[in-house]
């Protein structure tokens, strides 16, 4: 398994057979956008700062270059706050902006043959990759931050436990709950509050 990033491990998680991610489940899309900001802000190209997006630089590391759209989505906004990012793409739920976002982390992940293409309509996740990021959670080291924010990020969407069995996730969550004083936990569980209120809305407004 190479060192994939975030929003990659989260895809692997998510993504269907036909490389799509639900379109049912609105916390699917916000939690991707959500990785991708996180890997913005370890790459030193953002900070999120409460609920502020502060842009440090507008040029992408090369490791990077497939979150160029969601970049390119801050930088067109007037307030850059995490809850106008989430808009941006929650407004567009079934429209391009999420669809480029998951087809260019995809595209990434096929080159490093984290995905196999079958046919044309068909993406099959390596199963050793998905086995030992299966693994990496079901023994969560208390310092593994990336590991606890990608555990949280599934728990939210409601994957974790197609992956995770329940002993082994009632401990997960144990250590989530245990976690959420740590600063970088904090600042997901912020999000995570942002992107409910977001969810929240939309479901008001299209019911």
């Amino acid at each position: 398994m190479k060192n994939l990033s975030l929003s990659q491990q989260y895809l692997l998680f998510t993504m269907n057979r036909q490389g799509k991610i639900s379109s049912v489940n609105y916390y699917v899309g916000m939690c991707l956008v959500m990785a991708g900001l996180l890997d913005l802000q370890a790459a030193g190209v953002i900070e999120l700062e409460q609920k502020e997006i502060i842009v440090l630089t507008d040029e992408l590391p090369a490791e990077l270059e497939y979150l160029d759209c969601l970049l390119n989505k801050i930088m067109q906004l007037k307030k850059k706050r995490i809850e106008k990012i989430a808009n941006a793409y929650g407004a567009t739920f079934f429209e391009k902006d999420l669809k480029q976002l998951v087809a260019q982390i995809r595209g990434s992940l096929i080159q490093l043959r984290e995905i196999r293409v079958e046919g044309t309509t068909s993406y099959l996740a390596k199963e050793n990759t998905i086995a030992k990021l299966v693994a990496r959670l079901e023994n969560l080291n208390a310092l593994d931050n990336d590991g606890l924010t990608l555990a949280i990020l599934l728990k939210k969407s409601s994957y974790l436990k197609k992956y995770i069995d329940k002993e082994d996730r009632k401990e997960l969550e144990a250590k989530i709950k245990a976690a959420k004083n740590d600063p970088v936990s904090k600042q997901t569980q912020l999000m995570i509050s942002q992107l409910d209120w977001l969810v929240g809305a939309l479901v008001v407004v299209t019911a």
